[in-house]
């Protein structure tokens, strides 16, 4: 059914005539246009929402987080278990000393819809690598972050470090 010389663009048009499936190109430029105005207008709501976060996260994580996992890394220390605290920007990470690959990372993820504080375990036994990670909290509740949640957090994931 191709007519020499009219390309894919006549074939393509040609069978939107026969089934009636022709949109109008002002309909089509209408949504068109709709859409990417709500495009524009979600990225800056997701772009304030992300600062917000941040600076609640930054707020959260110098009173809260830090001095939780400090406290944890020492209790961990005496029971005869070496850890040590590292803080990366905007992260908290509780590093064996056995092994800086075995660690509990507590950090901000900005990658999703909404802004995410995550508790992560990264453990390695043998060629295995095992993880597990927990959300500590979601968008606004980032801010009311408190030490119990994050202590309840790091005696979950604690579990594959101390197992022998």
């Amino acid at each position: 059914m191709r007519v020499t010389g009219a390309g894919v663009a006549g074939d393509v048009r040609r069978c939107l005539l026969l089934f009636g499936t022709m949109l109008e190109t002002a309909d089509v430029r209408k949504r068109l246009m709709h859409r990417l105005g709500e495009l524009r207008k979600a990225s800056g709501q997701r772009r304030a929402l992300a600062d917000a976060a941040r600076a609640a996260f930054e707020s959260v994580m110098d009173r809260e987080i830090a001095p939780t996992v400090r406290q944890f890394a020492q209790a961990l220390k005496a029971e005869g278990l070496a850890f040590s605290v590292q803080t990366p920007s905007a992260s908290v990470r509780l590093v064996s000393d056995r092994s800086s690959d075995n660690a509990i990372e507590i950090a901000l993820d900005l990658t999703g819809r909404q802004p995410t504080v995550y508790a992560r375990s990264s453990y390695t036994r043998g060629r295995r690598d095992l993880q597990d990670e927990r959300v500590l909290a979601e968008g606004e509740a980032i801010g009311a972050l408190d030490a119990e949640r994050v202590l309840a957090a790091l005696l979950d994931l604690v579990e594959p470090f101390v197992e022998r």
